[in-house]
């Protein structure tokens, strides 16, 4: 499971295992309103989560995206957004030969789907960045995504050279950063979906929004920071 040289190369062609990280994240929740009361620094509203089980797959490294696609559905439907309003996606992105392909396969069969091809769903994820950290793996991609919707740019995916042979990537719909990004345009508020899994089979999907549009009443929960 582990790559050679101790980095994951996320979505490139040498992927061949993730290099472990280590790290611990925090992040304040709050209702809305409270946080809006109190006069904090808002980063994110927490549209909707959800988890599910991969069930039998053939391998413990082997993850279902059958069971992913499943989820990102739920997760949408939950929080009441179309997928095509998802503009990007915090990917697992371990930099496996197997698993990223799979997850992307997932991905596209929801997020990607009946978008033109200057629309496509970006994916990229911290994993090339700091490493895999396994247990605070899901905390950092969800800070990572609220500085992105905070500061509405999307960083490029680290140790890119050649995307993965094997992912279509325009035909599910999806595409790397290759550079600094601003947020892409779309109609209402900018959305971004996390996506994770584990060994034990387990899959984690979340939504956050931008925080600058909806009134207190219109969201549950919101991550807040201090200046």
């Amino acid at each position: 499971m582990l790559a050679p040289d101790g980095h994951s190369k996320s979505f490139d062609e040498r992927a061949d295992g993730y290099g472990r990280g280590e790290g611990a994240g925090i992040v304040v929740l709050k209702p809305l309103s409270a946080a809006q009361q109190d006069g904090d620094d808002i980063y994110a509203l927490v549209r909707g989560t959800g988890v599910n089980q991969d069930g039998r797959t053939s391998g413990i490294t082997v993850p279902n995206p059958e069971s992913q696609e499943a989820l990102v559905r739920q997760v949408c439907d939950q929080a009441k957004v179309i997928p095509q309003q998802v503009r990007y996606v915090e990917a697992h992105g371990t930099g496996t030969a197997v698993g990223d392909p799979l997850e992307c396969k997932a991905l596209g069969a929801v997020l990607g789907q009946d978008r033109s091809p200057d629309n496509a769903c970006l994916v990229g994820s911290v994993k090339a960045n700091i490493g895999h950290l396994e247990a605070a793996a899901g905390v950092a991609s969800v800070i990572k995504t609220a500085l992105c919707l905070k500061h509405k740019q999307i960083p490029p995916v680290a140790n890119l050279e050649n995307p993965n042979p094997n992912i279509p990537f325009e035909t599910l719909g999806l595409r790397l950063p290759r550079k600094l990004e601003p947020m892409p345009k779309g109609e209402g508020p900018a959305y971004i979906g996390i996506n994770s899994f584990g060994y034990g089979g387990t899959n984690a999907h979340a939504i956050l929004e931008e925080s600058a549009i909806l009134p207190a009443s219109a969201a549950s929960f919101t991550i807040t920071g201090w200046p």
